[in-house]
């Protein structure tokens, strides 16, 4: 995946992500996570989900985004292949994202992601370049 780097961290894994806005970022984000989560190909947008989410800052934003979309695929087995941003700001995100539920038969597992960390956390928004390094927990 262009601009999606995989960190090798002792114990964990970490990503560092770069696009052109922040909004690219945050979708790019999150089909980084997925692609370490399955095949990422392999996911199919058959259904759709509506995710709304504030925080205090950017940073625990990104944290809580990237914490939602694991909890959709913790509690529900839900796989995220297509990422609309439909608002954002600083604090708030509001999102559709489609994709369809894990299948045994059809995807096969990669790292299990716990949450994402604030450990080393960096985020980086200018007006033309986004940047994201972040380790999640395994």
């Amino acid at each position: 995946m262009e601009g999606v780097e995989i960190l090798d961290v002792s114990g964990d894994i970490g990503l560092r992500v770069t696009a052109a806005t922040k909004e690219e970022l945050f979708v790019k984000a999150a089909c980084a996570l997925f692609s370490l989560i399955t095949d990422f190909e392999a996911i199919e947008p058959l259904e759709s989900r509506e995710i709304a989410l504030s925080a205090d800052s950017s940073d625990d934003l990104m944290v809580a985004w990237l914490n939602e979309l694991i909890y959709n695929f913790d509690a529900f087995g839900f796989l995220c292949t297509d990422v609309t941003i439909n608002k954002l700001s600083p604090k708030h995100i509001k999102a559709t994202v489609k994709g369809e539920t894990f299948d045994e038969e059809k995807h096969k597992r990669g790292f299990l992601i716990k949450a994402a960390t604030y450990h080393n956390l960096k985020l980086v928004c200018e007006p033309s370049f986004s940047s994201l390094e972040i380790i999640l927990d395994i």
